[in-house]
């Protein structure tokens, strides 16, 4: 395994066990080239999350851009992990926009502006999830270009999830996700939300969340069959995972706790092999149809673009 994979690899596995998981059962070059993406994703993030301020928070993002810019010239930066994201987006053909875009949602939070409605709610998980989705694509093979679609529903139905998973440790850094306009209806705004005393009031917002969320999660379910069956396996798998994290903020919102939302929600190992066999059983179904159509990659250069 050379440098760059293993560097990749040690990021997956240190900042989400549910994609080292998934990526777990991907052929040997797709495994590969999901590490890297990631890899990626997880610096830029940081480099956001790390800032000093809002100020600092615009210059890093202008500087990614630069950078990322610079990889599709065929000059990466030397330093990890622009090498190895440079390989995959030449190697995989993934069109610039969808790692520009990506960089549009993190433009967002250095902006600290916030999301006003479901609208602006929905560009930004497609920026920061559903663009990994587009870009997967690449990387996985697909049968359809239909697969684009599912694939943003399935990156913005995980985005929504973290958002509810993570609304404690994103208040406590500045940071809310969920529409002005939603929580206004609640008599709630962005400034004092979670709060103890308005905590009760928060649940029918959460849950109007998740309830968007999961009408993603069945229509990026449905995308599974414009996948081979390895790739759709791998998929579907992290969907497991994440649908649990959402069902388990929904059994939170039917408590009284006072210290709801307080405690990060996390997947034993054991729910996890739980999940594991489900999902295996899900893509025993889509089997007998393969029988009489193989699934064929196509190649595609139709760039996705509707919200």
């Amino acid at each position: 395994m050379s440098d760059l994979i293993a560097v990749a690899k040690n990021d997956i596995k240190k900042g989400s066990k549910s994609f080292a998981l998934a990526s777990f059962f991907f052929s040997q070059n797709q495994k590969e080239a999901a590490w890297k993406l990631y890899a990626w994703c997880r610096y830029c993030d940081d480099v956001i999350d790390h800032s000093a301020n809002l100020q600092e928070a615009q210059i890093q993002v202008h500087d990614l851009i630069k950078k990322t810019e610079a990889c599709y010239a065929m000059n990466p930066p030397t330093e990890h992990p622009w090498p190895s994201f440079s390989q995959v987006i030449h190697e995989n053909k993934i069109p610039k926009k969808y790692p520009l875009d990506l960089l549009r949602g993190f433009q967002i939070d250095a902006m600290g502006t916030g999301i006003k409605d479901r609208e602006e709610l929905m560009d930004y998980c497609y920026c920061v999830a559903g663009t990994v989705g587009l870009m997967m694509c690449h990387v996985m093979g697909i049968s359809h270009t239909k697969a684009l679609q599912h694939a943003v529903s399935l990156g913005c139905a995980m985005q929504m999830t973290n958002i509810a998973r993570d609304i404690n440790d994103d208040y406590k850094m500045g940071r809310v996700y969920l529409p002005d306009t939603w929580l206004a209806e609640k008599g709630l705004n962005r400034a004092d939300f979670f709060q103890p005393e308005f905590r009760q009031d928060l649940k029918p917002v959460v849950q109007r969340l998740m309830w968007e969320a999961d009408s993603l999660y069945a229509e990026g379910r449905s995308g599974l069959s414009y996948l081979s069956l390895r790739s759709a396996w791998a998929v579907c798998i992290a969907l497991h995972v994440y649908r649990d994290i959402g069902r388990q903020v929904v059994d939170q919102t039917s408590s009284e706790n006072q210290e709801l939302f307080q405690q990060r929600i996390i997947v034993s190992p054991k729910r996890k092999f739980v999940l594991l066999i489900k999902a295996s059983f899900d893509i025993l179904r889509l089997w007998p149809s393969r029988w009489f159509q193989p699934w064929k990659k196509i190649e595609h250069s139709e760039i996705w673009s509707d919200l």
